[in-house]
């Protein structure tokens, strides 16, 4: 079982990491989402994964940087579903605002 975070003042423990990725290609409509939700949650990431209207996926992850580091190489895996074509990903300090992970 994975231990609670320890929170500093902005509510994201200091060693945490924020990505924000934009997966491109066939990643609607196969589960992707879903099983970011999975693989993030074994990994111990809060945020979220979000279908957008051109047909991309936006994931917004906090967590430890050999997780953050984790969940994007699994997306970029032959263990994601459907097709990823291309990762654009932003790297900046975790805010603390995600309290678990979400698929909305």
């Amino acid at each position: 079982m994975n231990s609670p975070r320890t929170p500093d003042s902005t509510g994201a423990s200091g060693d945490e990491v924020r990505v924000t990725a934009v997966v491109r290609g066939v990643v609607q409509g196969v589960g992707f989402r879903y099983r970011v939700l999975r693989q993030a949650a074994k990994l111990n990431l809060t945020g979220s994964a979000e279908n957008q209207p051109d047909g991309s996926v936006v994931i917004t992850a906090e967590g430890l940087p050999s997780a953050v580091d984790g969940l994007l190489e699994w997306v970029r895996s032959p263990a994601a579903p459907g097709v990823v074509e291309s990762v654009e990903e932003h790297h900046s300090p975790a805010t603390g605002e995600f309290s678990s992970f979400d698929a909305g």
